[in-house]
């Protein structure tokens, strides 16, 4: 297994919102943007889907799908990465963030693995553990 770390910006852009119906929490339908540097250097774009408020107190959860296309390690193309968050009204917190099995194109088809996020001071960590097939 190889890590990357490095930062990444995000634009986060509304495209259409529900609020809470009965017992029910608010829904909310996200495009996103992601720039990533270091390592890992290239765009993601994807969609966001969310429900509840991620606030003290309140429990929420996303689920998300995002295009990457770029460098990792110095072996150009693609893959997808498919993202599961929940928190929960006490704040426990869970993300998930996997690479679609045989979604990597170009130098890096067959690339599998995970990404972990991190913000800290404002900034969006990243760090992707992941494998390459070996080739010829």
């Amino acid at each position: 297994m190889h890590h990357a770390t490095g930062t990444f910006e995000i634009v986060m852009t509304p495209e259409s919102q529900a609020p809470a119906e009965g017992d029910g929490l608010p829904t909310s339908r996200v495009g996103l943007l992601k720039t990533f540097a270091g390592p890992v250097t290239g765009t993601a774009r994807g969609t966001m889907l969310a429900a509840g408020t991620p606030a003290p107190g309140k429990p929420a959860a996303y689920v998300a799908v995002d295009q990457f296309s770029g460098t990792v390690d110095g072996h150009s193309g693609g893959f997808v990465l498919l993202h599961r968050g929940t928190m929960s009204a006490t704040g426990n917190a869970e993300l998930s963030i996997i690479i679609a099995p045989d979604s990597g194109t170009g130098d890096l088809a067959g690339i599998a693995g995970t990404l972990a996020i991190e913000i800290k001071g404002g900034k969006h960590l990243y760090d992707l553990t992941y494998s390459l097939p070996d080739r010829p």
